[in-house]
């Protein structure tokens, strides 16, 4: 059996949303049912608290996941989800589109299930740290014509997208980008989200570490599984994959031009300098440190006439927003101009990227039939293209660890 997502009425805006009832979405708009495959931390800290906050837009007709505490704590939210063990049984309960929030060992075979299944995909990242893994998604979607969307949540982030805008637009005069995150990866950022007890940071299970072996080959050192696993592939790949989108079209790229890759405090700091030409330099920086208790995260761009600074709290906090200040100067006067840009609470990159997922695939036939017409910074959604060039530059990083 196939199954093709639903093309049909539009998600709503942010003030619809609010102003809409609660429940089904009603005339002229559509509300998505999908299954959710894995029902872990990211599910329960992120994805499903959103939805619960978006009933007009997307809903769970489906969950599969081997934890039964898992699948229960998603039903007890939630009414008429049906417990399946595939993609095809989630079509038969309803689901027209998967959330792939597993993890990410496991993203290849069921991503593969969904894009057989007609059902498209938003999957978490990392997507796949193996290459070999996400050049077989690529086939299978280009074989099936079904949709991935990476899961790159900070991309929807309003505030991150005018930044991004602004890089691009000043492209020719960058010198500098740099990203600097301090991480307490803590248990009081997530505990209280999550409805039972959340896993203990520690080492990497069996099944992680037989997939870090495929990815990086039988040469790598388990500091170097360690950190790509965790500094790199679970964390920067973020923030490389914004560093992609700034160079968007300037035929700069982070493969193939690392400086030097370096780790530090155990494995627990990492830091990674590329030089793509001989006008930019781009350094990237993680460190896990709990006694911080607070998630920090800046990412700056400098060029010769202008400084953009983004600063991101915790992915999940509500109750603060990404802020961004362009600093500029007149070449004449020296004049300096500050804007500053603000979201709001609530303004989430997971909330954003729910809205622009089922966006692209529940639309409103306009008078040409097809989708909305492309916005900077939101369209074309992230891909698994995208997905490949990230992973090509933190993998280097991690087979060049010293």
């Amino acid at each position: 059996m196939r199954h093709t997502g639903r093309q049909g009425p539009p998600a709503e805006t942010a003030d619809e949303q609010r102003s809409g009832p609660a429940g089904a979405g009603g005339p002229g708009r559509a509300q998505v049912p999908v299954v959710v495959i894995g029902a872990g931390k990211v599910a329960h800290a992120a994805h499903l608290r959103e939805m619960r906050d978006l009933p007009q837009l997307i809903r769970p007709a489906a969950v599969i996941d081997p934890d039964p505490a898992h699948r229960a704590a998603l039903m007890a939210g939630f009414d008429r989800v049906a417990v399946c063990t595939s993609a095809e049984e989630a079509v038969w309960a309803g689901a027209q589109a998967a959330l792939v929030l597993s993890p990410w060992w496991t993203h290849r075979d069921a991503v593969t299930g969904c894009l057989e299944a007609g059902l498209p995909v938003l999957c978490e990242k990392p997507v796949s740290l193996d290459l070999a893994e996400i050049d077989e998604l690529i086939a299978a979607e280009r074989r099936t014509g079904v949709p991935v969307t990476a899961g790159y949540m900070k991309r929807h982030d309003p505030v991150v997208q005018l930044f991004v805008e602004h890089c691009r637009d000043n492209a020719a005069t960058a010198r500098r980008i740099s990203v600097d995150i301090h991480d307490p990866n803590a248990p009081h950022l997530v505990d209280h989200l999550v409805p039972y007890p959340a896993p203990p940071y520690g080492p990497q299970p069996p099944p992680a570490r037989e997939a870090l072996a495929r990815a990086l080959g039988p040469g790598a050192s388990g500091t170097q599984a360690e950190v790509y696993a965790r500094g790199l592939g679970g964390s920067l790949i973020h923030q490389v994959n914004i560093v992609h989108a700034a160079l968007e079209g300037t035929g700069r790229t982070l493969h193939g031009s690392l400086e030097h890759s370096v780790q530090w405090a155990g494995g627990s700091a990492v830091s990674c300098r590329w030089r793509p030409d001989d006008e930019l330099l781009v350094e990237v920086s993680h460190l896990r440190l709990p006694e911080h208790h607070r998630y920090r995260e800046t990412i700056e761009f400098t060029g010769t006439d202008s400084v953009a600074t983004l600063s991101l709290p915790s992915p999940y906090a509500r109750d603060e927003g990404a802020t961004l200040h362009i600093d500029t100067w007149e070449p004449d006067t020296g004049a300096a101009t500050r804007t500053t840009h603000r979201s709001g609470p609530a303004v989430t990159g997971f909330r954003e990227q729910l809205r622009a997922w089922t966006r692209s695939i529940a639309w409103s036939a306009g008078s040409d039939g097809g989708p909305p017409a492309p916005r900077r910074g939101i369209w074309p959604l992230p891909g698994l293209r995208e997905v490949r060039a990230d992973t090509l530059a933190v993998r280097e990083a991690a087979l060049r660890l010293t």
